[in-house]
């Protein structure tokens, strides 16, 4: 990405960035660095402000609801999920299958998961575990611990965070997997993981109800450190071309 293409964010005076505007700098850079939303990128994130952005479960179950009051981002809008522990909602999980979580991670620069997360009623902490369906078949996190109250939780998506889900198919390759993703998944609970013929993983029976927001594809702290340096570069750039002026 040119430098040039960053002319129209120049502050009106020369001088250092603001921090909103060094934060829209770093979103810029973000977003060129990977593909539109077609696909997995690092602009893939779910905030949900107005739906709940395609996360369900089977058709016979009561769906994920979006909820319109003020996450822990202060922004309007989470997502609110139960498990009743019998029926079609007994065991808590939700998945997504749209474009936007599909694809090849690594290609696309994403290497971890992050989420806001709260349980909001049932047992507390419960066991959190992404999982990923793919040619090599369904892998499954190590799981974290998620409790009342609202705080934010990192999935690294290394092979050695994930295990394969037993009778999942595939190749049995992680690589595979996470380079071809066709559905992700949210699950929590504490009893053994099993794989459903419907095409998705689950833990044993709860009851919880759990809310999520900004669920969003980061990239390695590294690959962070290259985003601001380069925005650092460019703003110094612009910088010395306006005093020559």
């Amino acid at each position: 990405m040119r430098c040039g293409n960053l002319k129209l964010m120049r502050t009106k005076h020369a001088g250092w960035l603001t921090a909103g505007q060094l934060g829209l700098l770093v979103a810029a850079f973000l977003v060129a660095a990977g593909p539109a939303a077609a696909e997995i990128s690092l602009s893939s994130r779910d905030t949900f402000s107005a739906t709940s952005e395609g996360w369900r479960i089977g058709s016979n179950g009561t769906w994920p609801t979006q909820v319109s009051s003020l996450g822990p981002d202060g922004q309007v809008g989470y997502l609110s999920h139960f498990s009743d522990g019998g029926g079609s909602n007994g065991k808590w999980l939700m998945w997504n299958d749209g474009s936007q979580w599909q694809g090849n991670y690594p290609a696309a620069g994403v290497t971890g998961i992050d989420l806001w997360a709260n349980v909001d009623a049932g047992t507390s902490p419960v066991s959190m575990r992404l999982a990923f369906g793919g040619p090599g078949g369904w892998f499954a996190s190590d799981a974290q611990s998620v409790a009342s109250g609202w705080s934010t939780y990192s999935f690294g998506l290394e092979e050695g965070n994930f295990s394969y889900v037993s009778g999942s198919g595939g190749t049995g390759t992680f690589a595979d997997t996470i380079g071809g993703v066709t559905r992700f998944e949210v699950l929590a609970g504490a009893a053994p993981l099993s794989y459903q013929s419907g095409g998705f993983v689950q833990t044993g029976t709860s009851v919880n109800t759990i809310l999520i927001d900004d669920i969003a594809a980061v990239p390695e702290p590294g690959g962070v450190a290259v985003v601001l340096a380069a925005g650092f570069v460019c703003y110094a750039m612009i910088g010395r071309g306006r005093w020559r002026r």
